[in-house]
């Protein structure tokens, strides 16, 4: 007769796995996901580090600029205060005589001679003028480089002058000061004929066999006109200065802003390098592996260490 009865069960057979949950699974994958949030974040910070080092390296070179200017602005005011002096004798010399250029300048080539008279026109009103040559115009700046401007001239505190300046775009004022180049150096082609023209009418004069005072008070005169010309000269390079200074500021603030990305960027790092290591540590916890032991151990020796190298070096030396 049939054995009806159900087979028993196999003891060595092992039961199927139940099927993982849905925080299982993503338990499983967190550990590897915040790692690599992690090494984003630190791509991130590195790139925005870098980009701190260039702003602040721009900084460096405009600075540079600046000293440049601001040390050609103070070589032409010296040598507006000889040209001063020396003017001051031989006008003492002379008597106070009054100047006059009749003694003409013929021109190199005849068919330069209309422009060659122009020339030496504009140069005998310049040497007998005192309002020329006129100041150097430099292009106008927009409200907001002028208020910056004036807070480096009456020397602000640094941290609102940094202020203003990560407000400013840095292509404005790059632009205010190509223009200001382009028109100190239109300026100097302007004027470097009259100058050269007003230079030879006083050596035609002082040459000429005329009346000793005369001739004195022509050199004088040239003297005074070189006097004018140096201070105007150095005005624009003291403006240009300002300039470049305004870009150091932005430049400056520009830089902080990467540094403090970077700093922002560098501790989500460590918050999603920490997630990731607690959710190793809770997995490996869960199918009872050795191996968190092992990394609680190696998250203790790297803190102790951490710590030591933060320890300021004057306490080291105790």
């Amino acid at each position: 007769m049939a054995d009806d009865s159900p087979a028993l069960a196999n003891p060595d057979e092992k039961k199927p796995e139940e099927p993982k949950g849905f925080f299982e699974k993503v338990g499983a994958a967190l550990p590897i996901a915040l790692t690599a949030l992690a090494t984003v974040f630190a791509s991130m910070s590195n790139g925005a580090l870098q980009e701190a080092m260039y702003w602040k390296s721009q900084a460096a070179q405009d600075q540079a600029k600046v000293t440049n200017q601001w040390t050609l602005a103070g070589f032409k005011r010296d040598r507006a205060l000889m040209m001063q002096a020396a003017a001051a004798q031989l006008r003492a010399l002379c008597g106070y005589a009054t100047a006059t250029f009749s003694v003409p300048v013929p021109p190199k080539k005849e068919e330069e001679a209309k422009k060659h008279a122009e020339v030496q026109s504009q140069a005998r009103v310049w040497l007998t003028d005192q309002a020329n040559p006129p100041p150097v115009k430099l292009p106008e700046c927009d409200d907001e480089l002028k208020a910056l401007r004036n807070a480096i001239k009456t020397r602000e505190p640094e941290r609102d002058i940094l202020e203003k300046a990560g407000r400013t775009d840095v292509t404005k004022i790059s632009k205010a000061i190509n223009d200001a180049e382009k028109a100190n150096e239109q300026t100097d082609q302007e004027w470097d004929p009259i100058v050269k023209g007003a230079a030879a009418l006083v050596r035609a004069q002082a040459s000429s066999p005329v009346d000793g005072k005369a001739a004195t008070a022509a050199q004088a005169a040239g003297f005074d006109l070189e006097e004018r010309r140096y201070r105007a000269e150095s005005r624009a390079n003291q403006e240009i200065g300002f300039l470049y200074e305004i870009r150091t500021k932005i430049s400056a603030a520009e830089s902080d802003k990467h540094r403090k990305k970077s700093d922002f960027l560098s501790y989500a790092m460590l918050v999603a390098q920490i997630g990731a290591v607690a959710s190793s540590l809770a997995l490996a916890r869960k199918q009872k592996s050795a191996l968190w032991l092992f990394a609680a151990m190696v998250g203790l020796v790297a803190i102790g260490v951490g710590g030591y190298a933060l320890i300021p070096a004057t306490m080291l030396a105790f």
